[in-house]
């Protein structure tokens, strides 16, 4: 099975073949070797007269050029050699390829074509615009063209195989067309860019102030040194800020760009020069919203053991059962949270235990090692089975929550439910189901 190739690769299989270079190609078909060169990289799509005229050259069928025949005329077997009189002669041709009479036919319908295309040499008319309506004449002409065949019975069997494959053809040269329209508008929309590279990042932020402090950066693909940039930021609620850019040699730059904490901020950037002034949008900020400016914690006690011990209570007239629990097996997980660029990094790491509601721990164990990890990797993964361990005696009717508290270096105190039990005023321990993510001392479970 052949590799699928592109309308460039073919041009230029095809004028290796032919022994020509593109300075040669390109004198014969009265354009420059630029112009060649673009075309077999693709770059460019050639015209419906330099495609007919390059069949010609390199003697192969516009189908066979165009990728939607599955031979070239060299390909072909001598079975399908038309076995008339007077085989290789000027006004004949290979089988399944126009003649000198069919292409002037078919140039004589691609003029018709081309003149009632006149629109698109207007100037006003973007160049997207020309190049999408350029694709759709295009591929009319060359439907038109190899449909011609079915109207010339007297070239007899040679025109028979495109007859057959009109409506193929028809739908293989519009897509194709089509998908080098698309490659070009790439190109364009690319080369409209004003800016080579732009980058935006969070470098602050301000939880009370609900803002977020930015530096954005864009290198010009041209400027002067007159030249200024202005950076703009439209919110999701339609609001709008902007910053003047100080530039070096191209490079324009806002640091410490303070804005609200918002969804969605769409930055874009304008170029002026000698009063002339040009916009492109840049990228798009998403989540920047202050639960996104915190850090991922996951943790627990993987041992946890129960033990019954009697006591007797003045109020009672009779013992009754309390439990004394014991916890260890520490797992602590600590990493950047959010989506956003930027995220807070601990500053102190606690693991705190709390009795009911009580919102003063009853006992806390500083982790230091969770700083050691953090301040090492950027992260934090531990297992710890002997170091922090709890042991405590729960009555009847309470509530213990372990729980690790972590400040942050913006000051910003989280607490994060490791585990929790209650003992009920039956002796059995209950287990407290969805958590809370926002659980902070004195909450009730």
């Amino acid at each position: 099975m052949r590799e699928q190739q592109t309308l460039g690769r073919r041009i230029q299989e095809a004028r290796k073949a032919a022994g020509l270079s593109q300075e040669s190609l390109g004198e014969r078909l009265g354009v420059s070797r630029q112009a060649v060169s673009k075309w077999e990289a693709d770059a460019a799509v050639p015209e419906l007269e330099n495609l007919i005229a390059m069949s010609r050259i390199f003697g192969v069928t516009i189908g066979a050029l165009l990728g939607v025949e599955p031979e070239a005329a060299e390909d072909r077997s001598e079975k399908d050699a038309p076995e008339a009189p007077g085989e290789g002669v000027e006004g004949t041709a290979p089988a399944g390829e126009l003649t000198d009479r069919e292409l002037a036919a078919v140039e004589a319908i691609a003029k018709k074509y081309l003149d009632a295309a006149q629109v698109v040499q207007n100037p006003r008319w973007s160049r997207k615009k020309k190049i999408a309506v350029s694709a759709g004449i295009c591929g009319a002409a060359l439907t038109a063209a190899l449909a011609l065949g079915s109207g010339l019975s007297a070239l007899g069997s040679r025109l028979d195989q495109v007859q057959s494959q009109v409506y193929g053809i028809e739908s293989s040269v519009s897509g194709q067309i089509g998908a080098l329209a698309g490659q070009i508008r790439d190109l364009l929309d690319e080369d409209s860019n004003l800016f080579a590279v732009s980058q935006a990042r969070v470098t602050d932020y301000d939880l009370a102030a609900g803002t977020v402090t930015l530096q954005v950066s864009a290198q010009a693909k041209s400027w002067q040194d007159n030249t200024t940039a202005l950076f703009t930021a439209l919110l999701s609620d339609g609001r709008q800020f902007s910053a003047e850019a100080s530039g070096k040699n191209g490079t324009f730059t806002a640091q410490n760009w303070t804005l609200p904490m918002d969804q969605e901020i769409l930055l874009s950037a304008s170029l002026t020069t000698d009063g002339v002034t040009a916009a492109d949008q840049m990228e798009t900020l998403y989540d920047c919203l202050p639960g996104n400016f915190r850090l991922d914690v996951w943790g627990g006690f993987s041992q946890t053991d129960w033990a019954n011990q009697w006591r007797d209570f003045q109020s009672d007239s009779w013992p009754q059962t309390s439990k004394k629990l014991t916890l260890g097996g520490l797992s602590l997980s600590i990493s950047h949270g959010g989506n956003t660029h930027f995220s807070p990094s601990p500053s102190q790491v606690e693991i705190c235990f709390y009795r009911n509601q009580e919102t003063v721990p009853e006992s806390s164990v500083p982790v230091p090692e969770a700083l050691e990890l953090w301040a090492e990797a950027g992260f934090v993964e531990m297992y710890n089975w002997t170091d922090y361990t709890f042991t405590c005696e729960l009555l009847p009717g309470e509530t213990l929550t372990a729980a690790v508290c972590i400040t942050d270096d913006h000051g910003q105190t989280t607490w994060t439910i490791l585990c929790a039990y209650r003992l009920d005023q039956s002796g059995n321990v209950q287990t407290p189901q969805d958590l809370p993510a926002d659980w902070q001392p004195g909450d009730l479970l």
